[in-house]
């Protein structure tokens, strides 16, 4: 194993351990309780750090709050969020995981997604695959859209501007598509990379919330598009996929519908 995903795997882990800690107390309502649970992600962010600055003392670090201000990576810089799904966390629903995401010379290099309840720790490497607890990740072999399972981002869909949108999952339900979502991104991702959903479709889609999935589903196979084949991720509509025959089944049910 690469000496640096193996201190981001440790990493991980120790954030994820210090972050459940607190799972079973009763934090329902995350606005009355933010604080708590700021305080909570403050120190799982300074435990990983302290960590990581153990063994890369010249390497930057960011939280995920603070990543978005910054498009190019000069330096070696890891990425951290120690909680996507707050509010899942918040009611105790057990849906939620820490990423760990390593840029080196501009490029998404190591990613490191960890569900700390179900014990699965997810990995990519640039250039040699993807893995979780320890064996090969792959997209699947998904080609119809029958049966198919798909994840999307449910928030503000349903109004008048997503008019297009709503029209195309329409469409794709009346052939079969069967809608799974567990409401955290990142674990989609990491979900799509290991087979286990076949694809998502993003609306307005912002590179930097998807550091932490983007290398390890094109490390198993998988693919990203816009809607209308190209890489234009702001164009409307960006679908990722987990081949590409059945990206273009996807591009060409879309293209009916337009």
């Amino acid at each position: 194993m690469y000496p640096i995903l193996n201190i981001a795997i440790q990493a991980a882990r120790q954030g994820g351990n210090q972050i459940t800690q607190s799972y079973d107390k009763k934090i329902f309502d995350y606005y009355e309780n933010k604080n708590f649970l700021n305080k909570k992600i403050n120190i799982a962010n300074n435990s990983i750090i302290e960590l990581i600055k153990k063994f890369y003392p010249q390497h930057h670090i960011l939280t995920y709050k603070k990543n978005l201000e910054f498009k190019k990576f000069i330096h070696p810089t890891w990425i951290i969020n120690v909680l996507h799904g707050k509010k899942n966390f918040t009611k105790r629903y057990p849906i939620f995981c820490i990423s760990i995401v390593i840029f080196i010379k501009n490029k998404i290099s190591f990613s490191v997604i960890y569900d700390p309840l179900k014990n699965e720790i997810f990995t990519a490497v640039r250039g040699n695959g993807a893995q979780v607890n320890g064996y090969r990740m792959r997209c699947s072999k998904q080609n119809s859209l029958k049966n198919s399972f798909l994840s999307l981002k449910i928030k503000n869909i349903f109004n008048k501007k997503n008019k297009m949108y709503l029209n195309i999952l329409k469409e794709f339900f009346s052939h079969g598509v069967i809608l799974r979502n567990s409401s955290v991104l990142a674990l989609d991702l990491a979900y799509l990379a290991d087979g286990r959903i076949d694809f998502i479709l993003e609306k307005n889609f912002k590179i930097n919330n998807y550091y932490s999935g983007i290398l390890q589903i094109k490390e198993s196979g998988g693919i990203i598009s816009d809607y209308h084949g190209g890489y234009n991720y702001n164009n409307n509509i960006t679908i990722i996929a987990n081949n590409v025959k059945f990206i273009k089944l996807i591009i060409s049910k879309i293209k009916l519908i337009r």
